[in-house]
Parts: structure tokens; C-alpha cells; sequence
């Protein structure tokens, strides 16, 4: 009798799944052409979708739908940079879905949308520090790009460390160091006065001769200016790295022919990373979970799914509306519970 492995007995139960959907032949004769009795496919299939899976542990195997292939096929169209891995998180922050990747890369495969190469991975350096509250530093930086005609275009990031969370950007075309200060104004006004600022040793915010411009203005404003170490960019790897994401995310998927159109899809980039792209290197939620501090709770719902969860924003910070108690739900804006309220009342006030 030949032995299958928990992953071949997973395959063959989804395509008997789908088969029971797709065609008019009867549970055992679709069993009988994937070389397998009826019993077995009932055994295998309960014990998929209960608590345990066939090896004895905990993992609870479930075949995906037809939804969850349709969500998936989606994401990875939508998105064709996205990995494996990418797509289980985003199903899951966002949808409340869990899926596993061997479904997932089964469902890529059917579509002819798995990908049979991709470059050889970088090996990480080592963390070197991360902030323990938004707000404590920023990273600043400036990256140009090149429109058709090899027109030029600067985009300027002022990038919270701890979240991630990208709190004001502006296109412009010339680098110059009025443009980055008004960039960070932008952040200030919005979100408040970060404590450090760190920024690499360019021109427009360093000066070999004295205090330049931007330094004289963090020091007005009570900010204290940290500098890279020359030669050394990984030192302001965030900011840099949310460079190499929307060059890879949209720039490289998308051909514009004037600045108005790169800052209005710039814009929606911005909007789409902070409140709508898991993150990896925060653990798996977006930034904007991690800027208002709501990441934990984002997390227990996740993992624990309330009967009644709204989310919604006002000026830029998350309301949330979770149902408690029955009948209760508790509104939190960006992250503090304001207040707590009937359902009936809440939806008084949405409709």
C-alpha cells in the first residue's frame, strides 16, 4: 500500500473537492481516479477540517474554496511582486483568511502565476536598532527618478523608525534644502515633533562648514540630528528600503509621462503601504497598525475574530469599533478607547 505524505493526502483531498463541484461523477468514482478509496478521502477530509491534523498535532488543515482561490488569484494579479508568504499574510490582516502555503502555491500554479525563478536573496545584516515608540526618530532621505525624455523627479520620505509608517513625502524637482524641510514641516504639523532625526550626510541636510540650514532648523525646533556614518547607507536602511519598495511596487509596474501623474499615484502608494500592506519587518502588520500603537489588538483579532469589527479613519488616524459584550461595542481612536457604546446606537450614527 503505498504511503502519501500529509502534503500529498492535502493535494488530493482539495482536487477531489473541486472535482465534486466541477463534475457530475459520483465522490467514488472521482476517489477511483486519484487512486484512492472513498473511505480514505472521508478520513482524510475530516481530519483535515477538525482540530487535528493526520500526523497528531495541532495544525488544523483545511481544503481553500472557491473564494479564498479567487482572493488569491486576485492578490497575486494585483500585485504580481508579491510572494507567497505575502499573500497569507495579507488574507489574513486583512480578509480573516487562513490559508497555507502549499494551498497557495497549489492555487499560483493552476494559474500558471507561480514564479520559477527569482534572484538569490541577500543575506541580512545584523539589526542594529529600532526606536520603542513612534515619534521617538525619523529617517529622512531623497531618491531620484527618471520620467521618458530622461526627465528627472526627487522624491523626499520622512519615514518613522518604529513603525515604518511614512508620516509626510513630497515630489519635487529640483533636490534642494528648502524642499526637505518643508517636507518635514509637513510631518510636524500631521503627526507631531519626533525627537531625532536621521538623515545621511547629503547637502541638504549636512554642511562641512558649519550648521547648515536644516540642522539650524531641528535645533529651533527642539529635534536632534543624527548622521550616517559615511559610506555607510545601511545605517538609514528603513528609509531606504521603502525606496526600494515603491521602485519595485509602482515605478517599475507603471510608465508616467508627467510629475502631476507621479504625485497623484504616489499618493495612493503612500495611502496603500501605511494602511493596507502588511510589513514584514514588523511582523506582518501594516504600519499605520504600529504608528497609532493598535498592532496588538490587530494581532488578537487576527487570531481571535469578534462577531462585529469596524475600522475606518478621521484625519489620518484609525477608528476602530469592536464589539466586547454583547450588544457593546468599544470605539477606539487611534488606539485609546474613547468611549463605549450600544450597537444599535453605533449604527444609528453610520447609516
Amino acid at each position: 500500500m503505498q504511503k502519501r505524505t500529509i502534503e500529498e493526502k492535502q493535494k488530493i483531498v482539495n482536487a477531489i473537492d473541486r472535482a465534486r463541484e466541477d463534475t457530475s461523477l459520483s465522490v467514488k468514482e472521482i476517489c477511483k481516479s486519484h487512486g484512492i478509496s472513498d473511505g480514505s478521502y472521508y478520513t482524510w477530509r475530516k481530519q483535515f477540517n477538525g482540530n487535528t491534523s493526520p500526523d497528531g498535532n495541532n495544525t488544523v488543515y483545511k481544503s481553500y474554496t472557491k473564494e479564498i482561490e479567487k482572493k488569491v488569484v486576485s492578490l497575486k494579479k494585483k500585485h504580481p511582486y508579491y510572494g507567497q508568504n505575502k499573500i497569507i499574510k495579507q488574507l489574513e490582516r486583512f480578509d480573516g483568511i487562513k490559508v497555507k502555503r502549499n494551498q497557495v502555491r497549489e492555487i499560483l500554479t493552476k494559474h500558471n502565476l507561480l514564479e520559477t525563478s527569482s534572484s538569490p536573496r541577500r543575506k541580512k545584516g545584523k539589526r542594529r536598532f529600532e526606536r520603542l515608540d513612534p515619534g521617538e526618530l525619523v529617517q529622512m532621505d531623497l531618491m531620484y527618478y527618471t520620467l521618458r525624455k530622461n526627465r528627472r523627479f526627487y522624491l523626499i520620505t520622512v519615514l518613522d523608525d518604529y513603525s515604518r509608517f511614512v508620516m509626510a513625502h513630497k515630489i519635487c524637482s529640483r533636490q534642494t534644502a528648502d524642499n526637505v524641510i518643508d517636507t518635514l514641516e509637513m510631518a510636524v504639523e500631521k503627526y507631531g515633533t519626533p525627537q531625532e532625526v536621521l538623515s545621511d550626510r547629503g547637502s541638504q541636510f549636512h554642511s562641512w562648514k558649519g550648521m547648515s540650514r536644516f540642522a539650524k532648523i531641528l535645533d529651533k525646533m527642539g529635534m536632534k540630528h543624527i548622521l550616517a556614518s559615511p559610506q555607510s547607507p545601511q545605517t538609514i536602511g528603513k528609509v531606504e528600503s521603502w525606496h526600494r519598495n515603491i521602485q519595485r511596487e509602482l515605478f517599475r509596474q507603471q510608465e508616467f509621462n508627467s510629475v502631476s501623474d507621479v504625485r497623484a499615484a504616489v499618493a495612493d502608494y503612500v495611502e496603500y503601504y501605511n494602511y493596507k500592506r502588511v510589513h514584514m519587518g514588523i511582523d506582518y502588520v501594516t504600519p499605520a497598525d504600529r504608528f497609532f500603537k493598535v498592532s496588538a489588538g490587530v494581532k488578537k483579532q487576527m487570531k481571535e475574530p469578534v462577531s462585529a469589527y469596524l475600522t475606518a479613519r478621521i484625519d489620518g488616524q484609525p477608528v476602530r469599533a469592536e464589539e466586547k459584550s454583547k450588544g457593546k461595542m468599544a470605539v477606539t481612536l487611534a488606539g485609546k478607547e474613547i468611549k463605549e457604546v450600544e450597537v444599535n446606537d453605533l449604527k444609528k450614527l453610520l447609516l
